[in-house]
């Protein structure tokens, strides 16, 4: 299923400047509560390729199209 993993991330050294990043994500499962627990590897490898920030809250909406 199509979901759009939508993540708040702030710079490390300025926590106060944060922005909302949206990322189209396919093949999920149907459950939310799976779905969720699918995407936070995502979340994890995002975090890992993006030094400088950190992700202050992150959520999965289904079948949302950015």
């Amino acid at each position: 299923m199509l979901y759009t993993l939508v993540m708040m991330v702030c710079l490390t050294d300025v926590p106060q400047t944060c922005e909302q990043r949206e990322q189209m994500v396919d093949g999920l499962a149907m459950n939310p509560g799976t779905a969720f627990m699918q995407a936070q590897p995502l979340v994890a490898r995002w975090v890992e390729t993006h030094p400088g920030y950190f992700v202050q809250r992150w959520r999965v909406l289904p079948g949302r199209g950015i």
